[in-house]
């Protein structure tokens, strides 16, 4: 009996921290953590609390709605763990872990295979007559703090700090490829020559699909961009 009987004791001294779900936070704090009203994040985690949630059913696993909670604080300020673990009641470990789980591999996929770029490609033919179309490519400057590191690259053109993300959408304004982690400074063209989609054009995984963007972008096979003035000129 010596076995189980430490096995229980350990139990026992566990100290599981409790975790502050939605209705122990006040209207304030969650929108001081999410940026959301207290219903709206009620809402949005009825709506994906069935995908988060712990398969383990302990008394010490997260909770779907703390990890969502803990997931938002992040977006929502940029900060690391300490801070999210104070606001949500979880740890700093924890705090890396579930920032680290989510299912944006599930929720945002480029369409890969011809039947999927065939779907994609007829909606944006009926939609303004264009062919082969398979996506709509611009940058989104996301404004941040300033860092305390390298200032100066997240300086944009409107000498605002910020992140240059780009994203693809296809005819339903559905994101299908996102790239969120080049400085402010950087240019739209700069980053898209540098993507893990670019270089998948290049080595013809789509066919003759192509995306469309603005005049920032370079002119490709693979990129159709509007002609400029002196070009039509010609």
């Amino acid at each position: 009996m010596a076995i189980p009987l430490f096995v229980l004791n350990n139990e026992r001294n566990r100290v599981y921290k409790q975790r502050r779900l939605l209705e122990s936070l006040s209207e304030f704090e969650i929108r001081k953590h999410t940026g959301l009203p207290w219903w709206g994040a009620r809402e949005l985690i009825e709506w994906i609390e069935p995908e988060v949630e712990p398969l383990a059913r302990r008394n010490y696993a997260t909770p779907a709605e703390t990890k969502i909670l803990t997931t938002l604080g992040f977006f929502r300020s940029g900060s690391f763990q300490w801070m999210l673990g104070t606001v949500s009641g979880t740890s700093q470990p924890s705090c890396s872990r579930i920032i680290a789980e989510g299912h944006a591999n599930e929720m945002i996929r480029f369409p890969a295979s011809v039947d999927e770029r065939n779907i994609v490609s007829n909606a944006f033919y009926q939609v303004a007559g264009l062919p082969n179309v398979i996506g709509i490519v611009d940058g989104s400057h996301v404004l941040i703090k300033a860092p305390t590191d390298h200032v100066g690259v997240y300086i944009n053109r409107k000498q605002r700090h910020s992140i240059n993300v780009q994203i693809i959408c296809n005819h339903q304004d559905k994101i299908t490829d996102i790239v969120a982690k080049y400085p402010g400074s950087n240019h739209d063209s700069f980053i898209m020559r540098n993507s893990a989609i670019c270089h998948r054009f290049q080595r013809g995984e789509f066919g003759n699909n192509v995306l469309i963007g603005d005049s920032g972008y370079f002119r490709a096979p693979y990129l159709a961009i509007p002609f400029s003035r002196m070009m039509v000129l010609k």
